[in-house]
């Protein structure tokens, strides 16, 4: 009997000791439990991606954030259809407490977040009276998407006339894209189709049927925003056309001279009379294949209102690995395009130049015979 009330009596203790131990968040050594605390250098010099995508609604405003926290609290928002850095004001993390002030929200640019204790230094859990917002360093889906939104000035034969008038177009790179619409306004939804370039990448491009909606006169200043699809997961995205135009080629200032015997073609053109426009001079089959192009040239630089020429032949070189022969006997056409990269990208130095195009001039004719 005395025996029985010492096991019990054992039994209590070590069940007090064990739910004392517990209160105190001990499991080893039976310390206290240390807080949790997310220090600035979790969250710096690295870059923050959420989606808060809701619907494909151009005025939902649930385009994928991209947030840079730099040193000395300056906060940097990325465009990141074109990958564009752009300073948008503070941030401050003091005891858990992260604020953003984004001077590129129309109002309530300043957001007071409390990080979650599931935090770490690739994944951001914020709470906040609005809600729940989930950052990531890293979203594996969207890591080869890129999307440009550009204004092309076309040079073409409407009833025996060359007219020049304005389009807009666009391209949306990402091998684990399996659908993307563009939405140029809030009335607006097209669906867009994929390609294969002359790169082998593939990219998305406007349908044959939605490629000739011209018009005469461009406002600029036009948010265009795209849904896109990836890897089952819904994203939206943003592009800005500045207010930038561009003049047209003139076509009569344009020849391509055939040498069948030497296998080469040389073709002058008059640069437009304006300045920081490049040009790409391309060879295309007899069905007009702007995708895949027999030739395309490296970027070539003008002055404004040059006198341009460049002799093309197996030689030359190209943004292909070669000039691809053309049929003896087949018809061949030039496609000559002018284009200027967006406002602040610098031509050599902007490794994202080539998704931040503003304008192209575009003039495609059939040269001859090859």
């Amino acid at each position: 009997m005395n025996h029985s009330i010492y096991k019990n009596f054992s039994f209590a203790l070590l069940l007090v000791g064990s739910l004392s131990l517990f209160s105190c968040g001990g499991s080893s050594g039976g310390g206290d439990e240390e807080e949790f605390e997310f220090k600035s250098s979790d969250l710096t010099n690295k870059y923050w991606y959420a989606n808060p995508y809701l619907s494909a609604d151009y005025n939902r405003d649930d385009a994928l954030i991209v947030y840079r926290f730099e040193g000395g609290g300056v906060l940097k928002k990325q465009e990141f259809s074109g990958r564009r850095d752009q300073v948008v004001g503070e941030w401050s993390l003091v005891d858990n407490q992260l604020v953003i002030e984004d001077e590129s929200i129309d109002a309530n640019n300043r957001q007071e977040w409390f990080i979650q204790s599931s935090s770490k230094n690739n994944y951001l859990k914020l709470n906040s009276s609005n809600g729940t917002r989930e950052f990531y360093t890293d979203i594996e889906a969207i890591n080869d998407i890129s999307a440009d939104a550009y204004l092309v000035n076309d040079l073409r034969l409407v009833n025996g006339t060359y007219e020049s008038d304005y389009k807009l177009e666009y391209a949306v790179f990402g091998d684990q894209i399996s659908e993307v619409r563009v939405l140029p306004d809030a009335s607006t939804s097209i669906e867009m189709e994929d390609f294969t370039n002359f790169e082998g990448k593939k990219v998305y491009y406007l349908k044959e049927a939605d490629r000739d909606e011209y018009f005469e006169d461009f406002d600029g200043n036009q948010t265009v925003k795209f849904f896109v699809k990836a890897n089952n997961e819904n994203y939206k995205l943003e592009d800005q056309l500045y207010d930038s135009a561009i003049k047209a080629l003139d076509n009569f200032s344009i020849t391509a001279t055939h040498a069948s015997q030497s296998g080469s073609v040389s073709i002058n053109w008059k640069a437009i009379d304006e300045d920081n426009i490049y040009y790409y001079v391309e060879i295309l089959d007899k069905n007009k294949n702007e995708y895949l192009p027999k030739f395309r040239s490296t970027r070539q630089s003008a002055d404004a209102g040059e006198d341009k020429q460049i002799v093309i032949d197996a030689s030359t070189a190209s943004e292909l690995e070669a000039l691809s022969e053309l049929e003896v006997g087949e018809d061949y056409y030039v496609k000559i395009s002018g284009f200027k990269y967006e406002d602040d990208i610098h031509p050599d130095n902007s490794s994202n130049k080539e998704i931040n195009i503003q304008a192209v001039t575009r003039y495609v004719f059939k040269a001859g015979v090859w």
